[in-house]
């Protein structure tokens, strides 16, 4: 029943959130019609009084500009000069902008008598404007102005209504809109003769169309690099630089002429898998950056955002006139979570066909780590989309392939491993959670395949997605949190999740074997920041500590030194597989973009920076015979 509320506590706070990201920006660009939506959304979803005032008071400001506006408009339509006059007083009497009120002021001025009238005409027969005009006729009928110049006026009229429609249509394209629409934009522009070759709408529309077919050219070059890079050898390193480097020249061509970025986003999408398959055959380790939006707390206090995304796969931070440029395997900001596991779905095959395959979240608590490895119900992390993968494929190759899964669930709560599939009284103090007794187990590497063993551990066979999903959950359940200043929900542990596959060859009897291990890391924290004390102080100490054994290990590996320092903390030696190991890796690291927390989003930027420096010795366990292996 807990759990149920807290759901509905996350998911009122979301949408109040998104009430509020949308209050703001209807304030800051207010449009009277959004603005009146966006109050009513944010009362129905208890935005703070304050922010509502606010909002209703931008609501007061601009409604008789709105309305001043309006009646303008509705004079200038109904060429009536007595609407106009009363119009002009309304949008003064509103404090609409002065420049605002030049043109209707002139069209007025030039109105008002008949002399005046049929200067005013004059003027609008040379200038050919179709709304002076139609104002200059009404008031020279009106004043009985000289009966020539008015037919002279109305044949004008005749001819220059249908250019200003044409014209008005043409202003509007952007050069992203269907070539047909376009073509039929420029034949009405044609038969109503606008487009000489005098005139300033030909050469803007011969820019168009010139602009629209670079465009056009360039997409097609695009596209035409797309297929020949889907079929480039993966395992060939070259071929995938060469592949990569030409679909990156196109793809910067495309955006140099204003593709739009939409159009490009599949060309994005395979040019960042090509970058993946050869950071994986170098053995390199992923690195994808994923950046939260500012919480609400943030938005209260009026923190401002220090991340900036130059692209999908490099991101800034400016702190006052500093500016720190990182470039990773992927940047999110923050992107959905079917978008972030797209990008790693790749992975879930690779354990299938006899790799070991770690995916693990850093950052600062509260910096989205849980969220991206596990998510909310309707929002599913990537834990359980790779559950669900995995299951996936395993049922595509189930006429070939026999499929063994075994999986293991622990936390490592200050130094000590604990097996979350084994309930019993619980030894220990936690806020929430920890519900088993503290056990020793014993972390071995195999000498001949390198692989990280934990010997003692509860496995379980899991035959489907639904029995794996539910060891996921009764795992998590068992995990130790508690709340900070910082993170209502802050992760206490290191929560690990290992799927193990035995994957045989119905027909060969080859055998290979896979390993997935999911890492939710702790929160890296400052104790002033998060503000615990008494056994949570005593946790955040353990946490920091073994996250400097984690960044020791990586300086070590990235310095080349003899001499990697696993064995500093049980945490480092159950990722040793996934740094300088055997392992198909990918890291996130999880960000904060409030500007109050750029010490640690720097910080957090530096550390994955550099892990991405690490290789891996990828090795793929294969050539057993399926009578001969075990899954102990």
């Amino acid at each position: 029943e807990e759990l149920k509320l807290a759901k509905q506590r996350l998911v009122a706070l979301t949408e109040r959130t998104a009430a509020f990201d949308k209050l703001i920006q209807a304030i800051e660009h207010p449009v009277v019609a959004e603005l009146r939506k966006a109050i009513e959304e944010a009362e129905a979803h208890e935005v703070p009084e304050l922010d509502l005032e606010m909002a209703r008071k931008v609501l007061r400001q601009q409604e008789p500009i709105e309305e001043a506006r309006k009646a303008l408009k509705a004079a200038q339509e109904s060429c009536n000069v007595e609407d106009l006059r009363a119009a002009l007083q309304q949008a003064r009497t509103a404090k609409l902008p002065a420049k605002e009120l030049v043109f209707f002021e002139e069209l007025l001025q030039g109105a008002e008598s008949k002399e005046q009238a049929e200067e005013g005409l004059r003027k609008a027969v040379a200038g050919r404007s179709v709304a002076p005009l139609r104002f200059a006729l009404q008031e020279a009928r009106k004043c009985g102005a000289d009966v020539v110049l008015i037919q002279e006026a109305e044949e004008v009229l005749l001819v220059e209504e249908p250019k200003q429609i044409a014209r008005e249509e043409l202003a509007k394209l952007q050069g992203r809109e269907p070539l047909e629409d376009i073509e039929d934009c420029i034949k009405k522009a044609l038969a109503v003769g606008l487009l000489r070759s005098n005139e300033p709408e030909l050469r803007r529309v011969e820019a168009l169309l010139e602009s629209l077919l670079e465009q056009l050219r360039l997409m097609e070059e695009v596209r035409k690099v797309l297929d020949q890079v889907k079929t480039v050898d993966l395992t060939d390193l070259e071929a995938i630089k060469e592949a990569k480097g030409k679909l990156q020249d196109a793809i910067l061509k495309a955006k140099e002429a204003q593709v739009p970025e939409d159009q490009l986003r599949e060309a994005d999408v395979r040019r960042r898998r090509l970058h993946n398959a050869a950071e994986d055959l170098k053995g390199s380790i992923r690195v994808f950056a994923r950046v939260r939006p500012l919480s609400k707390r943030e938005k209260d206090l009026k923190d401002k955002e220090v991340t900036k995304q130059v692209d999908g796969m490099t991101l800034q931070v400016k702190v006052d006139r500093n500016v720190d440029t990182f470039a990773f395997d992927a940047v999110f900001m923050p992107g959905t979570q079917e978008e972030v596991f797209e990008d790693c779905r790749d992975l879930v095959q690779s354990a299938l066909d006899g790799y070991n395959v770690t995916i693990f979240a850093y950052g600062q608590t509260g910096a989205g780590k849980t969220f991206t490895m596990y998510g909310v119900p309707g929002k599913e992390g990537t834990t359980p989309r790779t559950i669900q993968e995995l299951f996936t494929l395993i049922n595509r190759d189930k006429a070939r392939y026999n499929h063994t899964i075994m999986a293991s669930m622990m936390e490592l709560y200050r130094n000590e491993l604990i097996d979350l599939l084994v309930e019993r009284k619980s030894t220990r103090k936690s806020t929430f959670g920890g519900n088993t007794e503290t056990r020793k187990y014993d972390i071995h590497v195999d000498s001949r395949t390198k692989e990280v063993h934990i010997e003692g551990l509860t496995e379980e066979e899991c035959q489907d997605a639904e029995a794996l999903s539910n060891l996921l959950e009764r795992g998590n359940r068992r995990r130790s949190v508690a709340a900070t200043a910082m993170n209502a929900d802050s992760s206490r542990s290191h929560l690990i999740l290992m799927i193990r596959i035995v994957r045989v060859n119905i027909e060969t009897r080859q055998q290979t074997q896979g390993k997935i291990l999911m890492c939710d890391l702790a929160g890296s924290e400052r104790l002033k920041k998060s503000m615990v004390d008494g056994e949570m102080q005593k946790e955040a100490i353990e946490i920091n500590r073994s996250l400097t054994a984690l960044g020791d290990v990586i300086e070590a590996l990235c310095s080349s030194s003899k001499h990697i320092p696993y064995k500093n903390h049980k945490l480092t030696q159950v990722m040793q597989d996934a740094l300088g190991g055997t392992s198909k890796t990918l890291m996130f690291v999880n960000l904060s973009p409030a500007g109050s927390n750029s010490d640690e989003t720097l910080n957090a930027l530096k550390y994955a920076s550099r892990a991405k420096g690490i290789t891996n010795d990828v090795k793929k366990q294969l050539n057993r015979k399926a009578s001969q292996a075990t899954l102990g």
